[in-house]
């Protein structure tokens, strides 16, 4: 057996890998460097609520683990009961701590012979998708917020002051234009556990190159290479949808497989991965219908980014941005402060439909001013972002300096050389921008 099975979330199963992966980053992380293939981890069981477990210090435990584990919806539900012990017997067993006769848990010698037998490669990209589980959105039933990594709240405009800030008058494209010129001059420092992990770097050409998820070893690079066979696979499929072709049963097996990998890739795993709401989504964002009631958060609206990103290249058409709560951050907060600095006291027309997304870790959330809309899970909120940042790239792309040459340097292709911006190339800088 290849997988686990978590029954407490409708028998949800992920690689047995990947819990592997997540056992050997949780001892790194959270362990006090104890020796993973032989260290013991706190059960943790739990019937609170995941945010009430970390608030009372216990990241170190088998129990969020599992939560991180599951989608968004099983996150507030005890994971690690008998049954989660009987369905994966090959994995990990019981046995008593060092100390006061405690139980925990250890990883078993089938669990350890199956990793050795993974190629490094292999290791290296299921203890990155064990390390995205932490890194992404981290999202559950509750409205409260699970800070895994240390957040702390700061304030846009102190480093450096923009270099153009539109009047109250100003039309949406004058906006883009400053937030484009405004990133492409602030200096930026590469940072993972709010800690500076390379020295700060400019332009949006740089920013891109300073790129990684979802930690600093995996570079724009190595996250091209895994992405570039997902979006190729979104892309034939999302073209069957635009040409009305009816997907055959290869097709619906190539959605969901495609898709699940995405959500792994990303750290965010979701229910109901069918080949009927994936189709639904990307058709949502094909036609850009704010109207839609297809799924939406943080993990399917990469899905309809990666259906998506090939209209780049359309002429009128909108790819979709990725609106998560760094590319929110990254974004609004910007906004925020352009907004104020330009006398506006409320929300303007041209900006109503765009909403935040809740989102906690490294430098969010960030203080603002006016009262944005609630933005999470709406495709109102992310067609309208996205149609804003879609401003943004035609910027980047076509802006010039008195001498016709291109203001900005075009983007960095990961193989080498440079092409026009696209809106997944903009969408990896404000991701990073964002944190």
């Amino acid at each position: 057996m290849k997988k686990m099975i978590f029954p407490q979330a409708d028998h949800f199963q992920v690689p047995k890998a990947l819990f592997i992966g997540a056992w050997k980053v949780w001892f790194k992380r959270f362990g006090e460097h104890s020796e993973w293939r032989k260290g013991k981890m706190p059960i943790g069981q739990s019937e609170a609520k995941l945010f009430e477990i970390i608030e009372n210090g216990q990241r170190f435990c088998v129990e969020v683990a599992a939560r991180l584990m599951v989608p968004w919806s099983y996150r507030d539900t005890c994971q690690v009961d008998k049954a989660f012990f009987l369905m994966n017997p090959d994995v990990i067993r019981q046995t008593q701590m060092d100390h006061d006769g405690e139980i925990g848990v250890r990883l078993t010698d089938q669990a350890l012979d199956y990793w050795d037998s993974l190629t490094f490669l292999e290791q290296d990209l299921f203890t990155a998708y064990a390390e995205a589980r932490i890194q992404a959105d981290i999202e559950t039933p509750s409205n409260e917020p699970v800070i895994i990594d240390d957040a702390g709240l700061e304030m846009i405009g102190e480093d450096i002051y923009p270099p153009l800030v539109p009047d109250k008058n100003s039309t949406i494209d004058d906006y883009a234009r400053a937030v484009v010129a405004w990133i492409d001059e602030d200096p930026f420092t590469p940072m993972y556990q709010r800690a500076a992990i390379a020295d700060a770097v400019s332009t949006w050409h740089d920013r891109l190159e300073a790129f990684f998820w979802p930690k600093p070893r995996n570079g724009l690079m190595q996250v091209s290479h895994a992405s570039d066979a997902l979006m190729y696979r979104a892309e034939i499929l999302a073209k069957g949808i635009e040409e009305g072709i009816e997907w055959d049963v290869e097709d619906k097996e190539m959605a969901v497989k495609a898709t699940e990998e995405i959500f792994l890739q990303s750290g965010t795993p979701q229910r109901q991965v069918t080949w009927e709401n994936i189709y639904q989504v990307m058709k949502a964002a094909l036609s850009s219908d704010k109207k839609a009631t297809a799924k939406m958060n943080s993990g399917w609206a990469l899905l309809a980014s990666f259906s998506t990103h090939w209209l780049n290249r359309v002429e009128g058409r909108t790819p979709m941005i990725c609106w998560n709560s760094r590319v929110s951050t990254a974004i609004l907060s910007r906004l925020d402060f352009l907004l104020v600095e330009a006398g506006h006291e409320n929300i303007p027309t041209m900006f109503s439909d765009i909403g935040t997304i809740p989102g906690h870790g490294g430098t969010r959330p960030r203080e603002m001013s006016l009262a944005w809309k609630d933005g999470y899970r709406s495709w109102t909120s992310t067609i309208a972002a996205s149609e804003f940042v879609n401003r943004m790239v035609h910027c980047l792309n076509h802006e010039k300096n008195a001498d016709g040459s291109l203001k900005y340097a075009q983007m960095p292709i990961p193989t080498g050389g440079r092409a026009p911006w696209s809106m997944q190339g903009v969408q990896l800088v404000l991701f990073s921008d964002g944190y």
